[in-house]
């Protein structure tokens, strides 16, 4: 068991890649709160890592509040006296996937306010997050911030507003600032970038399937077989990120996506 009592906290832990990351944390030895915005689906996912045998907490977190972030952050050092990892992982991802492409114009289409969401989400809260769990990281000279961003940080992205683009590149450079600030208290801090991933709130169009297809030259098992990323190929590097198997590496990043970025 690679993180034995270790203590986490997965933000956007209820469901999708969120709730894959918690359970294979929780099965890799580690006790899980889930930050969710949904309090049903952080109880769904917390009775199953309980399931597990490992302890859990389901706190209703709007990560893009900074005092819902402070209060949820205390009450996980109340109940277990400190937080080794935090996963970076809530995320609104933009209705795009089955746009028609012949037609479709991020920049035009893109209102005010899906654009101060997605940011306020998925660049201001991770952020919060960030700065909630530095000072007891600090204090105990260790800590593992493991961020989700998005192959698109890289790369612009293919069906993606600016807005994610953005926040998903703002992440990365924060995380480099990060490591680069705090690395003398033996914090680690890095990302995983993965290609797109098909899960419950992610359901791609056939346009978006064929571009995906000709993008990304790895196939599982040969010619014409599965190209897309799973979830557990996010929750495969997140294990190994916030384990000792990684223990000096900081500021960079797992690109996971098939070969679709070689840099």
């Amino acid at each position: 068991m690679l993180l034995k009592d270790k203590t986490a906290i997965v933000t956007g832990g209820g469901r999708g890649i969120g709730k894959d990351i918690a359970l294979r944390l929780a099965r890799e030895g580690a006790d899980v709160a889930v930050f969710e915005i949904a309090p049903s689906t952080a109880e769904k996912t917390a009775k199953e890592i309980e399931a597990l045998g490992r302890r859990a907490l389901a706190l209703k977190t709007d990560v893009s509040k900074s005092a819902e972030v402070n209060q949820s952050v205390q009450k996980v050092l109340d109940a277990w006296g400190k937080i080794d990892i935090l996963v970076n992982n809530a995320a609104i991802v933009p209705k795009t996937l089955n746009a028609d492409l012949s037609t479709w114009n991020p920049f035009l289409e893109l209102t005010d306010e899906e654009w101060s969401r997605q940011i306020a989400v998925n660049l201001t809260g991770v952020f919060y997050c960030m700065r909630a769990v530095i000072k007891p990281m600090i204090a105990q000279k260790s800590g593992r911030v493991i961020t989700i961003s998005s192959i698109v940080g890289m790369t612009g992205g293919l069906f993606v507003t600016p807005s994610y683009t953005a926040a998903k590149a703002g992440v990365i450079g924060m995380t480099k600032l990060a490591a680069r600030w705090l690395g003398k208290y033996g914090i680690n801090f890095n990302t995983v970038n993965p290609i797109a991933v098909p899960t419950e709130g992610a359901v791609y169009g056939p346009e978006q399937l064929e571009g995906f297809a000709k993008a990304i030259p790895f196939r599982r098992g040969g010619i014409d077989s599965e190209f897309l990323c799973r979830p557990k190929d996010v929750s495969d590097a997140v294990v190994f990120l916030a384990s000792d198997l990684s223990e000096f590496i900081t500021g960079t990043s797992i690109n996971v996506c098939g070969g679709h970025w070689m840099g």
